[in-house]
């Protein structure tokens, strides 16, 4: 019989090997991604996400701190080689330097495109030539973002500044979590499960989307809002809807009937933030139209759902438009019942903004995975929901650029995915219990 002690030991033992592993493939993963395309890609990014998964769910009878800063440890060793590449699966964070350079220069961000020939002194051979957009799109990033770029290319205008600044915003949400979880009684182990997350390492360490600070600072003011300071929570989230507006789901979730304090607090900071870019006028909205236009929403199409239905039924004039007007009536109403819901309770909230965030992205279904960051903190508290990891993982899918070709087809790609995900649904909705997390009139969080 194996004792106590020695069970402890192996247990370490096992976690600081795949802790070692994951830190060795991170340090050869873009090397490894050239050579294989989105084969390799994909596969690492399951293998990676496996190592998350079982780091955050396996029990083990070690000492919690020790394994802990072994997960910690191994996070941060796993970025370091992200953090030092340039980035190649997305170019927006040079809009984020690029923005953060004008508003240096004391010239609103929103007044001029990149290409302008007002701006033709600012530009350079690093970062002005990989903006995308840059002949035809201002800007489309809130106030509160225009400010972080404002504030990280103040300290240096470069890449690496603003993927330390995304990765500030990342650790805040990790240690806030963290807390969390202890009130909740659950594991700190199960922080693996954003630690070492694919999607983190390569959307966050890697391509630094502004979604990384929006979803530490969203968690921030749930941290807040668990710790009996609503109103503090309404201005952290407003703040984190003002970096990304997917934010503004955590709103129903504090607001308390009939309070006027939280909705003044919003549109205060609403207010405030839009103030120093009022010069400007309508044009303060950015990209906003054009982007949605763009991806096809204006005319309603963009949506994975209809979209498929045509192909089976052929063209249906203004489905589109029905999905979305339902769509919205469904987000909506949730919104509703979860701001009057009769348990305040802390689990009821995170378990209502989890229900919430998760509708509204199975709904949208974007198209670009660093959308599905938000879900990171749920995933960590309910790491048995298997929606949450297939979506996460799954969405990572969807990045176009490979190096070796010929690929798999985007639209057959999309297809998968998403089917995928409605069968994740399906499980997790006909589960008796996920971890504590039942679907039912009668859900707990355990």
């Amino acid at each position: 019989m194996i004792g106590a002690t020695a069970r402890a030991n192996v247990g370490l033992a096992q976690l600081a090997a795949v802790a070692a592993g994951l830190v060795v493939l991170s340090a050869y993963a873009s090397r490894i991604h050239a050579a294989t395309g989105l084969y390799g890609f994909f596969a690492m990014a399951l293998f990676v996400a496996s190592a998350a998964a079982w780091a955050a769910m396996v029990p083990r009878d070690v000492d919690e701190t020790t394994a802990l800063w072994i997960i910690l440890g191994a996070a941060l060793a796993m970025r370091i080689p992200y953090l030092a590449s340039d980035p190649y699966l997305s170019s927006d964070l040079y809009r984020y330097v690029w923005d953060g350079r004008v508003q240096g220069h004391g010239i609103n961000p929103y007044r001029y495109v990149p290409a302008a020939q007002e701006l033709a002194a600012l530009r350079d051979g690093a970062i002005y030539p990989n903006i995308n957009r840059a002949d035809y799109a201002p800007t489309i990033y809130p106030p509160v973002a225009q400010i972080l770029f404002f504030l990280t290319a103040s300290v240096s205008e470069s890449v690496i500044a603003i993927k330390a600044c995304m990765m500030f915003f990342e650790a805040l949400g990790i240690a806030c979590l963290l807390d969390i979880l202890r009130r909740l009684g659950q594991p700190l182990s199960r922080i693996a499960a954003w630690a070492w997350h694919p999607l983190a390492l390569w959307e966050i360490a890697g391509n630094a989307h502004i979604d990384a600070a929006m979803t530490g600072t969203m968690v921030f003011g749930v941290w807040l809002f668990v710790k009996n300071r609503p109103l503090r929570a309404v201005l952290v989230v407003t703040l984190a809807a003002l970096m990304k507006p997917i934010a503004l789901l955590a709103l129903p979730v504090f607001w308390k009937p009939w309070d006027w304090r939280m909705p003044t607090v919003f549109a205060v900071v609403v207010g405030l933030s839009y103030l120093p870019y009022l010069s400007v006028g309508w044009k303060v909205f950015g990209f906003a139209s054009g982007y949605v236009a763009e991806e096809g929403y204006a005319a309603g199409g963009g949506f994975w759902y209809p979209d498929l239905l045509q192909i089976i039924t052929g063209p249906l004039v203004g489905i589109g438009r029905v999905y979305v007007l339902a769509s919205a009536i469904a987000i909506g109403a949730l919104a509703i019942i979860i701001g009057f819901r009769s348990d305040r309770s802390e689990r009821s909230a995170i378990r209502a903004l989890a229900f919430l965030v998760g509708l509204f992205l199975v709904l949208l279904t974007p198209h670009y995975p660093w959308y599905y960051l938000v879900l990171m903190p749920f995933l960590v508290i309910f790491p048995r929901l298997v929606t949450l990891w297939v979506v996460t993982v799954g969405a990572l899918q969807a990045h176009d650029v490979y190096p070796l070709y010929p690929v798999i087809d985007y639209g057959v790609r999309q297809m998968t995915f998403h089917s995928v995900v409605l069968l994740a649904i399906f499980w997790d909705v006909h589960a008796r219990n996920t971890n504590g997390f039942k679907l039912n009139s009668g859900v707990r969080l355990s």
